[in-house]
């Protein structure tokens, strides 16, 4: 599996131009049978790591508290402190598993009067 990964390149190409060869080092492949396993192992340790901490939204005792959509995330929360701490989680999380977020693609929606301000403690 590592050397099916490591060995990923590529080639865009536009209309007749071809593009030089470039080596892809993130992310699964697109189209691969296995990727949308890997990808959810991957999510499911988020999933895992957010419910265990008990904080987040929960209905009728099932966790609501995050919501997946392919590598999108939605954390829901009560309390932007509590929220603060899902954030922390999940950038724990995802430094454990050498993933990165992308705070320039994050957003935050207060229900409300309170205006939280949320350190998502990534670079990049």
């Amino acid at each position: 599996m590592r050397d099916w990964y490591n060995k990923l390149f590529v080639r865009v190409k536009w209309g007749t131009a071809l593009c030089e060869v470039a080596m892809v080092s993130c992310g699964v492949r697109q189209g691969g049978v296995i990727s949308p396993v890997l990808f959810n192992v991957f999510i499911n340790v988020f999933i895992n790591r957010l419910r265990s901490v008990q904080i987040g939204c929960h209905v009728n005792g099932l966790f609501l508290g995050c919501l997946f959509y392919a590598d999108d995330v939605m954390l829901l929360c009560p309390s932007v402190t509590a929220l603060q701490y899902m954030l922390d989680v999940c950038v724990a999380t995802a430094d454990m598993l050498s993933l990165k977020f992308n705070p320039l693609k994050s957003h935050c929606l207060a229900i409300g009067s309170l205006i939280p301000t949320l350190y998502l403690g990534l670079l990049q």
